[in-house]
């Protein structure tokens, strides 16, 4: 269902000016809490929940929900896992130590 496009009024620039501002905040308290959880699994998780708990209502469940899905679009190396995870990197000609360098031919004397 498509949205109807009207004429914008003051209380709904107002509504969502408020909006913004709550994103702002929630913004810099992810920032903050993430410094100290960091940002992959859990501590993505922790700093999610309280930027979300910042504001109230379904302002604040929509900040969370969103940070999860900003970790999710990186994809599982994005959830900070380690090397259980690791990406495909380079063009496929690996020396097989997953550094993704092109083998060198080597010449053995004897």
């Amino acid at each position: 269902m498509a949205a109807a496009i009207e004429m914008p009024t003051v209380g709904g620039v107002q509504k969502n000016l408020m909006s913004y501002g709550a994103g702002i905040v929630a913004g810099i308290g992810y920032n903050l809490v993430s410094n100290f959880t960091g940002s992959g699994l859990i501590g993505g998780a922790v700093s999610a929940a309280v930027a979300g708990s910042l504001v109230r209502g379904v302002v604040g469940e929509m900040i969370a929900v969103n940070a999860g899905f900003n970790v999710g679009t990186r994809g599982l190396p994005g959830l900070g896992l380690g090397n259980l995870f690791p990406t495909r990197s380079g063009n496929g000609n690996g020396n097989g130590n997953g550094n993704g360098q092109p083998k060198q031919a080597q010449i053995t004397l004897i």
